[in-house]
């Protein structure tokens, strides 16, 4: 979509380069990323494609990088997951941490292991998070809705049509307030169903329209009007 948008500040980090030995024994997941002018995301293993994801589709998010940079803490050098930068310019890290063994010994040590990290990024003026697995499985339905939108977002950025699509489908919702992708990609018959529904995407990817997540996308899925747009 073409809209005129200050340039925004360069990114203190790249993301570092996986290695082959990685490369080989571990699950790799890609995918070129709409937030970040089509650049090529690539992270490790189903809960971190998951973060991802949830930084891709969160609005409030206006840039992110994987493996952005290493502390340390504990006698190791633990990298962290993402960096990520909002809108109103504050920037946090994100450190992913699975629990392999649930020995009461595994436990402590992992839970010295973070309070260290904790520590370390504190003393540095490091902002950061920190996401275990059994949180992102709450959030299961929510990965599943942002992986099926995803496709549908990055066609959009090849459509011709855009910049009337989007102009149709935001009036659309401007009366009636809430529709569905049934209801939107019905009531504009000139254009393609699939054109509408990469739109409405693209629109909620945006934050300019919202779904909820949480409940499985269907075509009667509830798409509202985000009443701060002005558009």
């Amino acid at each position: 979509m073409h809209d005129t948008k200050e340039a925004a500040p360069p990114l203190p980090h790249s993301a570092r380069v996986l290695t082959q030995a990685e490369e080989k024994r571990l699950d790799i997941y890609l995918y070129h990323s709409p937030k970040a002018n089509g650049r090529l995301v690539t992270v490790v293993e189903p809960c971190r494609l998951a973060i991802a994801l949830a930084l891709e589709f969160d609005p409030d998010v206006t840039a992110f990088v994987e493996r952005p940079r290493s502390i340390a803490a504990e006698d190791q050098n633990v990298e962290l997951c993402f960096w990520i930068r909002r809108s109103d310019n504050s920037e946090q890290y994100v450190l992913f941490r699975r629990q392999n063994k649930p020995t009461v010994h595994a436990v402590r040590k992992e839970e010295r292991l973070c309070a260290s990290v904790l520590a370390a990024c504190k003393k540095a003026g490091i902002n950061l998070s920190i996401k275990k697995a059994a949180s992102i499985a709450t959030e299961r339905i929510a990965n599943a809705t942002r992986l099926e939108m995803l496709p549908y977002v990055q066609s959009a950025t090849t459509l011709h049509s855009i910049d009337v699509l989007v102009p149709a489908i935001m009036q659309h919702m401007k009366i009636y307030r809430t529709s569905s992708f049934h209801g939107l990609e019905r009531s504009l018959p000139p254009f393609d169903w699939r054109d509408v529904r990469s739109a409405t995407c693209a629109l909620i990817h945006q934050g300019r329209l919202r779904i909820d997540p949480t409940q499985r996308l269907t075509t009667t899925t509830a798409v509202h009007f985000v009443e701060k747009d002005n558009a």
